[in-house]
């Protein structure tokens, strides 16, 4: 009997895992834990400064105006995923520059140099590289779908087309900044294509509109399939909205971006736009090759205008 209850406890103990196999087993469950803590960790926040640009004062009635190009920018991260962008117009001292001061942020757009535009690349504009993130005014941050980034890798190099206004008779030093959020490149996240859709594609981007209510539409054939999960809109003074339709699927809207004017006591709507809807899904509508996008541009203007744009940039999902 003794002898039988020796094997059952040899058997037992040959059962229980030696100590390597129990720190191996300790390794693996502690590199799970630190993952799980990883990824239900909030983004990593970064606002980068670019500048300062000098922008002249006005004469009379004319703005004073800056167009400047930067090459190799900075970057909020190495080896990364981008999450999202929110820009702005500041001073040195770190208060914003808006109508208010004097200050306008025409226009802002980031390229990426080595990697191909999804619409542009075959066109002079693609000497730029891949056209990724973009701003007006109206400063609308770009917020990408819970589990998607826009991939950042350490030999990208960005570029920055910046214009600027001035409306104060005097000189006036600012800064374009925007604060990014991003997540390393280890986590489980889905990269997206950025696909920049534009009424004036391929060239200056602006197109006329005679006065009162006008429209304007593009047609791009998807080249880029997968799942459209953002969406941002951009228009000038006195746009109403933009839409972004599936035409080979009976006109599904993909989005609507409305835009926000600023309304002024005495003399009533400026135009000025303060604002465009962000539209945000996971996904918001899925793409397959071939297919028809159609781009809307809807404008309600006082005066006829050779100056508008209309743009949307849709970060897509490839499948």
């Amino acid at each position: 009997m003794n002898a039988a209850r020796s094997d059952e406890r040899d058997e037992q103990e040959a059962r229980l895992p030696r100590p390597r196999v129990r720190r191996t087993i300790c390794l693996i469950a502690a590199a799970f834990v630190a993952l799980a803590l990883a990824q239900a960790a909030p983004a990593a926040t970064k606002t980068v400064y670019y500048g300062p640009f000098t922008v002249p004062g006005a004469s009379g009635d004319v703005a004073g105006e800056v167009t400047k190009v930067r090459f190799g920018v900075a970057k909020p991260c190495g080896n990364c995923f981008v999450t999202s962008f929110t820009p702005n117009l500041v001073y040195a001292s770190g208060t914003t520059a808006s109508h208010e001061t004097g200050a306008m942020l025409h226009h802002a757009l980031f390229t990426s140099q080595f990697r191909p535009d999804a619409t542009c690349s075959r066109t002079w504009l693609g000497l730029a590289g891949e056209r990724f993130f973009a701003s007006g005014d109206e400063r609308t941050g770009i917020r990408l779908a819970d589990g998607y980034g826009y991939r950042l890798r350490s030999w990208d190099s960005w570029n920055l087309l910046v214009e600027l206004m001035n409306m104060m008779p005097e000189a006036q030093s600012v800064y374009l900044t925007v604060t990014f959020t991003y997540r390393p490149w280890w986590e489980n996240v889905k990269p997206v294509k950025p696909v920049w859709l534009d009424i004036d594609q391929c060239s200056d981007s602006t197109y006329a509109i005679t006065a009162g209510l006008s429209e304007a539409t593009y047609d791009w054939q998807v080249t880029v399939p997968g799942k459209v999960i953002t969406v941002a809109g951009h228009l000038h003074e006195y746009g109403r909205w933009l839409e972004l339709t599936n035409a080979s699927r009976g006109g599904q809207l993909i989005c609507r971006s409305s835009a926000t004017w600023d309304r002024e006591d005495m003399d009533g709507p400026s135009g000025r736009i303060t604002a465009m809807d962000l539209c945000v899904g996971n996904p918001l509508a899925t793409i397959a090759s071939g297919e028809t996008l159609r781009l809307r541009s809807v404008y309600e203007s006082p005066a006829a205008r050779n100056d508008v744009m209309g743009i949307m940039l849709a970060y897509v999902h490839r499948t």
